[in-house]
């Protein structure tokens, strides 16, 4: 059922695509299929809470398809719409943009609606595997639990002789009940579930929702020759709130109060003739660290690479004392190879190691030991 509505959808934007001259279609897509090596699993700890593989090969957790419709309502307004099908959530297709754009002048664009928030240097094309060298985005790096907002971006440009320099502000809010990503995090700390003799049967059932209201945000991003370097800024109020769920119905553990919130976010790019390097460092105040860098070398059509990653988390809520911190680091070693000029087929071999008091995955030995590593393989591609 799932795939036939999924099928239907494809089928509209085909059709629409053929009768409006005004509307133009695109689309991205990755078939990524996984397997662990050794360890009791690996989570990259995507949005939504994808990216989790444990024995034999995954095929559905990280593979996923989005179309984008760009219709031109007027000489200056277009109407932007994005919609992506995941495997994660059996490929039912779901609005992750959706926004009216009107350009000012050719550096000034002004958009309304919902949006991808920019925080990050890969922000807006975290989904698009075939734009960037890795398997995908470092998701140490990338773990913010809300990914778009609703609201209003204003963004200029200035080109100059030796490069160009772009400002971006923004503001809005963001609602998640449940926030998916937190509570697949959480339920791994909370409760792991093992029958009598020694295997894991499930996690135990929590429900945590996260509220985002008065955010401002600024992005100042300088190109120049071969170096970009990014800076963004992000603040509001955020109520997050954590329940247990039992037979009698939900409890709240802690949480369920509006406190102000703080996200920076700094990058700097090389592009050096054949080679790529990247750094990138987010703080999201009193909740972690994140960090990760990485250097590849495109030699025609093959593009060897290598990371670091690393998230370190911190105490957030004294009333919850026995809270055990996260704290992990990754190590990516992959290869890309073009096999078209939009289509490309990546593998990366991922070494991670838990050194945290938390369980980041399943942890069927109850070692408290989550160190993992873990082989995928992905086609990405764009039309």
């Amino acid at each position: 059922m799932q795939f036939c509505r999924f099928s239907l959808f494809v089928l509209l934007f085909a059709v629409a695509s053929a009768r409006a001259g005004d509307l133009q279609v695109s689309g991205f897509g990755s078939i990524v299929g996984g397997t662990v090596l050794s360890g009791d699993g690996y989570w990259a700890r995507l949005p939504e809470g994808a990216g989790q593989y444990q024995q034999g090969l995954e095929l559905m957790s990280e593979s996923r398809l989005a179309l984008q419709a760009n219709y031109a309502l007027a000489e200056q307004w277009d109407f932007v719409g994005q919609f992506v099908a995941r495997g994660h959530d059996q490929f039912e297709p779901k609005v992750a943009w959706l926004y009216g754009a009107l350009t000012l002048s050719s550096d000034r664009q002004l958009k309304v609606g919902r949006l991808r928030l920019p925080v990050y240097q890969y922000s807006d094309v975290m989904d698009v595997g075939v734009t960037y060298p890795w398997l995908r985005v470092p998701s140490d790096a990338y773990s913010l639990a809300v990914t778009e907002f609703d609201g209003v971006m204003l963004s200029q440009r200035w080109n100059w002789q030796a490069g160009s320099t772009k400002f971006t502000i923004y503001s809005g809010q963001r609602d998640t009940d449940p926030n998916r990503l937190i509570t697949a995090i959480e339920q791994y700390k909370n409760e792991q579930k093992f029958n009598i003799v020694g295997d894991f049967v499930g996690l135990g059932d929590i429900h945590t929702t996260k509220f985002y209201r008065d955010m401002r945000g600024l992005v100042l991003e300088n190109s120049i020759d071969w170096l970009t370097l990014r800076f963004s800024y992000l603040k509001g109020r955020e109520n997050f709130s954590y329940y247990d769920i039992s037979p009698n119905g939900y409890r709240l553990r802690f949480g369920d109060e509006w406190l102000p919130t703080r996200f920076l976010d700094g990058s700097v790019q090389l592009d050096l003739k054949n080679f790529f390097v990247v750094a990138e460092w987010n703080y999201y105040q009193k909740i972690y660290k994140s960090w990760f860098t990485s250097v590849a070398y495109k030699a025609e059509l093959w593009t060897p690479y290598v990371y670091l990653s690393g998230f370190k988390g911190t105490q957030r809520w004294a009333v919850d004392p026995l809270r055990l911190d996260d704290h992990y680091q990754s190590t990516g070693l992959g290869l890309r190879y073009d096999l078209a000029p939009r289509v490309a087929l990546k593998t990366e071999l991922t070494l991670f190691s838990d050194k945290g008091d938390a369980p980041v995955f399943i942890d069927r030995n109850r070692d408290g030991d989550t160190d993992a590593t873990a082989l995928a393989v992905s086609l990405d591609f764009s039309f």
